[in-house]
């Protein structure tokens, strides 16, 4: 009864437009508008939607934005990134990150990396599900005359290794200094996957 009394005098609204809403978090449009990014018809370095059949963008044929294959869960502008830093929700989103990992068939990595290396928490959850280590690769590397930069724990990597970037909410040009430092320790295989694009 307290709860038809809550609802009646404060409706639950979607946290994206506003509307009346049933369900947690937002209307069902804004939950259409989260659906994760299909793989398909998308760059395999950029993960931006493709035309052409070769599996690469007009501008990563010529030369990738990013040295290594790249996907992504939600575009920026879906609702559901509002919940992403959550504490409620790292649990959730590393699950539809597993799902959307799967649905890449990409090789199973011997590591995952949180990149930037601060914000690790899903990163480690993905790693429950994969059961796959997720250490601390990264350390930054910075001196009063020289731009900021990452720099990897090259002990922890062997060449034969199969790496994950598990990009939770890097800008660019993090994304480019954590590929620049991963392929000085030349592992076999990287790829990034990131929460947003």
């Amino acid at each position: 009864m307290i709860h038809s009394l809550l609802d009646l005098f404060f409706p639950p609204l979607c946290l994206h437009c506003a509307a009346a809403t049933a369900i947690p978090y937002f209307c069902p449009e804004c939950w259409i508008s989260s659906q994760l990014l299909d793989p398909e018809g998308r760059c395999l370095h950029c993960f931006e939607e493709i035309t052409e059949p070769t599996g690469l963008c007009g501008r990563c044929h010529h030369k990738p934005l990013l040295p290594f294959p790249r996907a992504a869960l939600f575009a920026k502008e879906a609702p559901i990134c509002r919940l992403i830093d959550r504490e409620e929700s790292i649990a959730p989103v590393a699950g539809f990150a597993f799902y959307q990992w799967m649905r890449l068939h990409w090789t199973d990595p011997d590591l995952i990396a949180s990149i930037p290396p601060h914000r690790p928490k899903i990163a480690r959850f993905f790693s429950e599900f994969t059961q796959k280590p997720c250490p601390n690769l990264f350390r930054r590397a910075t001196w009063p005359l020289h731009p900021l930069r990452w720099e990897v724990k090259q002990q922890m990597i062997e060449e034969d290794m199969t790496l994950l970037l598990f990009d939770n909410g890097c800008t660019f040009k993090e994304l480019q200094m954590a590929c620049q430092a991963i392929a000085q320790a030349f592992p076999k295989k990287v790829y990034v996957l990131s929460l947003t694009i």
